[in-house]
């Protein structure tokens, strides 16, 4: 068998003139494969006049670029081996590598250079470091790296003088001296804290993965190769450094990991192969079928369509016609891709289908470092969705101990595996069975026909009290089909409700996807990414479903190869450092001259005063910082702010632009926008008067305007229509309903000391279904009918249809959540012009039949207004219509109407059970308070106080 040099020298002879290596977008970066041959040999020459001997370390560090590859295939010429490392990774961890591999010398690129000198005065030794220049970096800057003012360190060698330094003929006509046996790569796996595990790789461990490559992908000379994951991972190297080169192959470096670049580099490189990870294959997929979305019906519809043709003709008659049907999303990809390779972690299987079905060939590998890379795949004559493939050529798997499910530890065997950890004989007898299998750590099992699923990690596992087994990377896929989810860790963290040690529950640290909440004009992420995945974990069964979720901004904490740092984030976690809450991470937010400027300007001043009287806790205001996630903002909380913003600068907002405000910074430039004259600013307050906004509204919003209207043939019809579904209720949900009397004596006569004629109240349901007005209001007499009104979500009526829907219903279409003032002042000019609210203080239907948080919306007309409030019980109609499902189903459906009650009465009592005082004060309007209390205290004892009312007659209809 010839080994890996020998092949490479045998590849770049035959294709000296063939491109072997360029930087997308900048022409003085290309390289034939002749070249890169002589700068090859011309390192390795110089290597060993540097006393670089055979099997000595050789670190190259650095983002990826042409220089890499040619210093990792010098390094192997040489016989010494290689070392990649992450650019990024931590100093004390990269310490400990440089010292665990004894290196002998470094490549790095010329950003890497700072960190490299804090390495070398942590060892306290000096270590020959040769640098390649960095893009768009003159050469003539380069050549005098010795004099670089961003370094003190010693012996800085030029990259580009070494390799054009030449070497004898004599060296060029020697084979290089590695054989199979010995070792090519020594790579990092972990190392942070504790003895670092190197896994060294031997040049036979190389060839044996090439060959079982070449049993799976048919690779040409005539490829194009994009490289876009870093190069010091295993997986990368396998096709960027040992097939491409090996095969004749072209490959295409970026000067950054950028959307922008990504998209050129795609298209300018015409790549038919393209490996990468899973998550990236999801941002692909989001970002085509969210801009699917966005199209006409009609459009969604035709494409649904296409996508069910193309993979009907593809399973049935192997014709793939998503080249002509979806010639956009393939011309995105640069129009030439044939072949796609996935690898990292598991693939979900819907959007592996989806890609199926646009046309592209994604084959799925499954390995590890010890594996040198892929162990299974799926071949492209048997590519079975959602599995791994089978074992490669001249690779052995099988399942240790599997359980009544087939589900065991995955053991690996064969000539890619490595022989054991770098001078860590305890780590290498724990990674191997007894008769030489290797432990992979992976739970896995086979179907009938011998192709591999993976499930998760040993030790990854989450084990639930009911003694259920949770595989987190499997739920992360499901949970992230969320649109509103740009990135999600599920963890098993200590749940003391449980009351006994060692019990957990499932939490998901989510990081949002802040474009799509912009673009879907979503202001409330906490909310709308609860409700998102509520809905998703109804797909599956109970004990899987996530329990509590935690937000935070910044991306995951992950490793090298891209995996999640489970660990670190379960003790962040369980030591409360990123539980949600304002200013806890404060102090880390640095200002820069732009920043200051920004908010230190009067519309800053003013922005920062309101946010900071509503994030009590923040100690200090950044443009940066988001509203919800940094300063602890709950939806009210929000809302209240740009109602303040909006009193403060005499504005009015629409719906979209507050919902795409998330941070300061765009809070301010919103008010630049709207407000533009800063002498327009009125006194900020301290807290929102709610009282005098909803008590000296009068008239003002117009879709208010359109329900106070008198229709004398209209209304009863639409009241005819009604009795007749309430019969249909009576049968179909079997419909029961108690306390209408409650809702009588509300218009026989005023309440005391109120001379108002018709009675105006408020009616307050809790809400479970797209039902809930329908049958509520079947059920009102012809004069309540008549009268009552509903302030409702603008998103659910939008459009002219769904607009007359609106008025039909007597619905005011306005977002509580990004125009609370309006929303405010809609319900006060009803209530004042004698209409009945109908309001439900949830904001969002529950889906599992329990009472949701309650917001203070009611609470504060009512209190303000002196108005009654009529709390109502609905249960069963979560049954009938369920949420996320079209579906509706026969279900026994039950409505109880309480007892009104006034505000000022339920202080009162407040009052008098704390013992303050005996008889609660008049206010200024003759109604009476306690006034010892604060107006949000007030709301906040209202709003519990109908939320038991609630739930106490819900408990009472259960029994």
């Amino acid at each position: 068998m010839k080994n890996f040099c020998q092949r490479l020298i045998e590849s770049c002879e035959k294709h000296s003139q063939k491109i072997a290596m360029r930087v997308v977008g900048d022409e003085r970066e290309i390289y034939t494969f002749g070249e890169m041959l002589e700068q090859i040999r011309s390192i390795a020459h110089r290597l060993s006049l540097e006393n670089v001997g055979f099997g000595d370390r050789v670190v190259v560090i650095g983002e990826n670029h042409p220089c890499w590859a040619i210093a990792y295939l010098a390094t192997l010429y040489r016989g010494a081996i290689c070392v990649p490392l992450d650019p990024h990774g931590e100093i004390e961890t990269l310490t400990n590598f440089f010292e665990n591999s004894k290196a002998k010398i470094a490549f790095l690129s010329a950003d890497v250079v700072k960190k490299f000198s804090e390495i070398q005065e942590r060892l306290g030794r000096s270590i020959p470091a040769v640098v390649w220049r960095a893009f768009g970096e003159d050469e003539e800057s380069e050549t005098d790296v010795e004099k670089n003012p961003k370094s003190k360190i010693q012996n800085l060698k030029s990259f580009d003088d070494w390799s054009k330094a030449g070497f004898p003929a004599s060296f060029a006509e020697k084979e290089p001296p590695a054989g199979l046996d010995d070792n090519a790569l020594l790579i990092y796996t972990s190392g942070t804290t504790g003895k670092p595990k190197g896994v060294p790789l031997t040049h036979g461990n190389i060839c044996a993965e090439l060959d079982a490559i070449d049993r799976v992908l048919e690779i040409t000379e005539k490829e194009n190769v994009l490289s876009l994951l870093p190069l010091f991972h295993a997986y990368l190297q396998i096709v960027n450094l040992w097939l491409a080169s090996t095969k004749g192959a072209e490959v295409f470096y970026l000067k950054e990991l950028s959307p922008d670049e990504l998209s050129r580099a795609m298209k300018e490189s015409r790549m038919t192969i393209l490996a990468s990870v899973p998550r990236l294959w999801y941002l692909f997929h989001k970002k085509i079928f969210d801009a699917v979305r966005d199209k006409p019906k009609a459009v969604q519809m035709l494409f649904r369509s296409m996508l069910r043709t193309n993979g009907f003709l593809r399973d049935t008659l192997n014709v793939n016609l998503g080249h002509l049907f979806f010639k956009q999303v393939h011309d995105s990809f640069g129009g030439n891709l044939r072949l796609a390779v996935s690898a990292g972690s598991r693939f979900d299987e819907k959007v592996a289908i989806d890609f199926h079905r646009l046309g592209f060939t994604i084959i799925q590998g499954y390995g590890l470092t010890e594996t040198s890379g892929a162990a299974t795949a799926t071949y492209i004559d048997d590519n079975r969705v959602g599995s791994v493939g089978k074992p490669m050529y001249g690779t052995e798997v099988k399942i240790d101990s599997p359980d009544d499910e087939g589900v065991g530890e995955v053991l690996i065997r064969g000539g890619l595996v490595f022989k054991g950890y770098y001078e860590n004989p305890e780590a290498t007898r724990e990674a191997f069975t007894g008769d030489g299998w290797f432990r992979s750590g992976d739970l896995g099992k086979f179907d009938r026909d011998g192709h591999l699923y993976i499930v998760g990690r040993a030790k990854d596992v989450i084990v639930l009290p009911s003694g259920k087994n949770v595989h987190p990377e499997d739920l992360e896929v499901h949970y992230l089909k969320s649109p509103l989810v740009a990135e999600m860790a599920i963890l098993g963290v200590e749940d003391r409700s449980e009351g006994r040690a060692g019990a957990e529950k499932l939490a998901a640290v989510v990081v949002p996807d802040f474009e799509y909440l912009k673009h879907a004009s979503i202001a409330n992420s906490r909310e709308a990414i609860r409700y998102d995945l509520d809905n998703l974990g109804r797909e599956i069964p109970e004990y899987q479903r996530v329990r509590e979720y935690i937000i935070r901004a910044e991306p995951l904490p992950r490793t090298a190869t891209r995996k999640i740092k489970r660990f670190e984030l379960k003790k962040e976690i369980e030591t409360g450092q990123i539980a949600a809450g304002a200013g806890k991470e404060a102090k880390s937010w640095s200002f820069t001259a732009e920043d200051r400027e920004l908010i230190d300007s009067p519309i800053g001043r003013a922005v920062a005063s309101v946010i900071g009287s509503n994030a009590r806790d923040a100690e200090v205001i950044h443009p940066g910082m988001n509203l919800e996630i940094d300063l602890g903002l709950d939806s009210l909380a929000r809302a209240e702010v740009f109602a303040a913003l909006e009193q403060a600068f005499q504005t009015e907002f629409e719906g979209d632009e507050a919902a795409q405000a998330l941070t300061v910074g765009d809070v301010i430039s919103l008010i630049e926008k709207r407000a533009g004259d800063v002498g327009r600013i009125q006194k900020i307050p301290a807290d929102l008067n709610w009282g005098k906004i909803v008590r000296e509204q009068s008239t003002g919003v117009p879709e208010v305007q359109y329900i106070l209207r008198k229709r004398a043939v209209f209304p009863v019809f639409a009241f005819s229509v009604y009795k007749i579904f309430n019969l249909f209720c009576r049968v179909f949900m079997r419909l029961e309903v108690a306390g209408m009397e409650n809702l009588k004596a509300l218009l026989k006569e005023p309440p005391e000391g109120r001379t108002q004629n018709p009675a105006t109240f408020l009616i307050c349901p809790n809400h479970q279904s797209f039902l809930d007005p329908f049958v509520l209001c079947s059920n009102y007499s012809v004069d309540v009918f008549r009268r009552t009104f509903h302030v409702g979500a603008s998103m659910f009526f939008r459009g002219r249809f769904m607009q007359w829907v609106a008025r039909t219903l007597q619905v005011v279409p306005i977002d509580p959540d990004t125009q609370l003032m309006r929303a405010m002042k809609a319900g006060a000019e009803g209530l004042k012009n004698g209409m009945i609210l109908n309001i439900y203080p949830e904001g969002e239907r529950a889906y599992d039949g329990h009472l949701h948080e309650f917001k203070k919306g009611a609470a504060i007309l009512a209190t303000e207004l002196d108005l009654p409030i009529l709390p109502v019980a609905l249960d069963g109609l979560q049954n009938v219509w369920a949420r996320r499902s079209w579906r509706i189903r026969p279900a026994k459906v039950k409505i109880r109407i309480g007892e009104p009650f006034f505000p000022r009465e339920v202080l009162s009592q407040q009052s008098a059970v704390s013992g303050e005082r005996s008889a609660p004060p008049a206010l200024a309007d003759g109604s009476n308070a306690a006034t010892d209390l604060s107006d949000e205290e007030k709301y906040v004892i209202i709003t519990d106080h109908l939320k038991n009312e609630i739930e106490k007659m819900i408990d009472e209809m259960r029994k």
